[in-house]
């Protein structure tokens, strides 16, 4: 098995989801977001260790970081860095991907370098933007994010930026777009991501909870007059749900806009398109089953949508992707709950200026030692 066959196969162990949208793409697109995923799922496997100290975690990801942007020091660090990875825990999938990074690095050399200078910035910021949230965890007790802007930001490292860089490769794939259909693209490529990711928070809730994040903020609890540890031990389930809806209406903001985005594409690129429709509507999906349902805080198992609901969404979409206006009929009949109408206005301005203020940790420089 050479290194391009290792990486299309090891794709749908590690995220069936994505591999089915990955899977549409053609060409060299297609080998830039395959590759540009595994990164990312690389560092996603060191934040999610559960048994790792936060400590041992920011040394990887900022290491990785280092990788990514420094092809040379690449060639001797790599090693090492891999082989530190064996305190790493998570599921046997996601370590394999760790062990044989090397491998993804080599199918990456051979991209494109337009494509590499959209994946190296978006890979490392997103790495030590983790690294910066993994400085507030305090093992001995729950971790709960402060305020709503605290949420975004966060949501804005491991997923906004994916967004960021999935818009910056297709537009290169479209020369010829508009400027207005490129402004949109670019207006709502944040909020997409960040529309994926309040999606998992709200069913991932218990979850998140047993391996000590909260990423319901401290804000959004108190406003109903419950202490995070109240929420979180479920002293009133009406309340709670309260709080998730609340999160739940941001979401479908930040899902609205994911259309935008995805209407951009002109409609004879239908492989781009449908890459952003089919998770977009099923994260449409599982906001619909979310929405006022007890049974997202009953248990640590993550409330899920059906496969006959993910193999419904993967044949009747292609067959009118090609027309906004269906496309838009389709999407409001998913949201079709009246809670959920009036979803609050990102403010992306907003939050790029929060996030100039916050002091990443820079990659170790070439004359420093690890």
């Amino acid at each position: 098995m050479n290194d391009w066959q290792y990486c299309v196969t090891t794709l749908p162990k590690v995220s069936r989801t994505f591999a089915l949208n990955i899977a549409v793409l053609r060409g060299e697109i297609h080998r830039s977001v395959l590759v540009a995923y595994l990164f990312c799922r690389t560092v996603d496997t060191v934040e999610d260790a559960g048994k790792l100290d936060a400590g041992t975690k920011i040394k990887l990801l900022l290491e990785f970081a280092r990788l990514m942007e420094d092809p040379a020091y690449r060639k001797e660090g790599l090693g090492r860095w891999v082989k530190d990875c064996e305190v790493v825990d998570g599921a046997p999938n996601d370590l394999d991907l760790l062990s044989q990074s090397a491998r993804v690095f080599n199918v990456f050399d051979a991209l494109k370098e337009s494509h590499q200078q959209q994946i190296i910035p978006s890979v490392s910021k997103m790495a030590r933007g983790m690294a910066h949230f993994q400085k507030r965890f305090q093992s001995n007790q729950l971790t709960p994010l402060e305020s709503e802007d605290e949420l975004e930001e966060y949501c804005y490292f491991v997923a906004g930026i994916v967004g960021e860089m999935l818009c910056n490769l297709f537009l290169l794939e479209l020369p010829y777009l508009s400027d207005e259909a490129r402004q949109t693209m670019k207006n709502n490529a944040v909020s997409f991501g960040l529309g994926l990711q309040m999606t998992n928070i709200s069913k991932d809730v218990v979850a998140d909870r047993e391996r000590g994040w909260s990423y319901i903020p401290k804000g959004l609890i108190r406003e109903k007059g419950l202490t995070v540890e109240e929420f979180h031990s479920g002293v009133s389930v009406e309340k709670n749900l309260e709080i998730l809806e609340k999160l739940l209406q941001k979401t479908t903001g930040h899902l609205r806009d994911a259309l935008k985005f995805s209407l951009a594409i002109p409609n004879h690129k239908l492989s781009l398109r449908l890459f952003c429709i089919w998770p977009l509507w099923m994260a449409m999906e599982t906001v619909a089953r979310l929405h006022n349902n007890p049974a997202l805080l009953a248990s640590a198992a993550p409330v899920k949508i059906s496969r006959n609901t993910v193999r419904r969404i993967l044949w009747y979409t292609p067959l009118f992707a090609f027309s906004d206006f269906l496309l838009k009929l389709s999407f409001e009949k998913i949201l079709k709950t009246r809670d959920l109408q009036n979803p609050p206005c990102f403010n992306l301005e907003g939050l790029q200026a929060r996030l100039k203020k916050i002091p990443l940790d820079p990659v170790i420089s070439k004359t420093q030692t690890v």
